[in-house]
């Protein structure tokens, strides 16, 4: 009995796989950005920068199709920046050149490694061990083939590098029959080689694709850090525009025009309370400090760049040059 091992990288392993990610997230989120590294083969170096691109290649055409995830480009970087070139050269006008620092960054980047690939074939009889048939026929033998695809696969958070919680495993596939024939194999994707994906070892491949899938359907994977912490960066610079106090420009019944408008990050529907300033003087007639007496509460109906308006239901008079801050803001801690 012989047995002979042969390992590769596979093309198709993780395309399917990330593809799955997307189908479980909530249509109500945003879909986070997600790139694909390329494969890694542990032990055939040799194999590993056809098949990890192939792979590569895959996935991203499967998770293209996939509405939880928006897939960028990671393999064709080199040919994006030709582009760009283009205009840098002067060859395309500057009007419809690529600019450069226009990509969109990765919340995610997914990365795996083919740890097995391969054949195991057991030959049975052959040689002076094997049974005659009849007639004179010589001897013969048996061959069995066992094709197995093994992958180790995680989803990472590119700004945090923490690993996503459940988006991490091991895929092992495994089918009996023909293997295929690597001495014929010239590089290139296995996805675009026939006789590769109707090969047992093919099929091995694809059954440790669906392994993979099966768990990322189970995945709810949200915006990374990155987005998140850009998303709490707007939100203290937009808090920071807010952080003011502006004073009523205009009363006309009900409609009050205050000072405070898009420019310090304000929008219609937001809501501003109005103060009636109090001065606390002494007894030489000095005003010592300024408090103020809560009015009434607006619902900004127009906003302008540097003003707003909107109406109140009290019965309250209101004076021109109140103070008016965001409803969310303490307006005795502002300046």
């Amino acid at each position: 009995m012989r047995t002979h091992f042969l390992l590769k990288p596979t093309p198709l392993a993780l395309s399917l796989a990330l593809a799955a990610l997307q189908s479980h997230a909530s249509d109500a989120k945003v879909a986070p950005t997600i790139s694909v590294a390329k494969t890694e083969a542990t032990g055939v170096a040799y194999w590993q920068p056809a098949m990890g691109e192939g792979l590569a290649q895959m996935m991203i055409t499967e998770l293209g199709n996939l509405p939880n995830f928006k897939v960028l480009e990671s393999v064709a970087l080199d040919d994006l920046r030709a582009e760009r070139a283009l205009g840098d050269s002067g060859e395309v006008s500057q009007a419809e050149s690529v600019k450069k620092g226009q990509w969109k960054g990765a919340d995610y980047t997914f990365k795996s490694t083919v740890t097995r690939f391969g054949s195991k074939e057991n030959n049975y009889g052959g040689g002076g061990f094997a049974p005659r048939l009849p007639f004179g026929v010589g001897g013969f033998s048996v061959r069995k083939s066992e094709n197995e695809v093994q992958i180790d696969w995680r989803i990472i958070d590119n700004a945090s590098r923490e690993i996503v919680s459940g988006a991490t495993g091991r895929a092992v596939g495994v089918e009996s029959g023909t293997g295929f024939n690597f001495s014929s194999y010239h590089g290139g994707g296995f996805n675009n080689n026939r006789e590769f994906m109707d090969s047992a070892l093919g099929k091995a491949t694809m059954k440790a694709i669906t392994i993979i899938v099966e768990k990322l359907k189970t995945l709810d994977v949200g915006p990374g850090a990155r987005t998140l912490n850009a998303a709490n960066a707007a939100a203290a610079g937009a808090s920071a525009l807010r952080n003011v106090k502006g004073v009523v420009k205009l009363v006309e019944g009900k409609e009050i025009w205050i000072s405070l408008g898009a420019n310090n990050g304000f929008a219609k529907g937001d809501k501003v309370k109005i103060y009636k300033p109090v001065e606390k003087k002494n007894k030489k007639g000095e005003v010592i400090a300024t408090t103020y007496e809560l009015v009434t509460e607006i619902t900004l109906l127009k906003v302008q760049k540097d003003k707003s308006m909107g109406e109140y239901t009290g019965t309250a008079e209101i004076g021109e040059d109140w103070a008016a801050t965001d409803a969310a803001v303490d307006i005795e801690k502002l300046d």
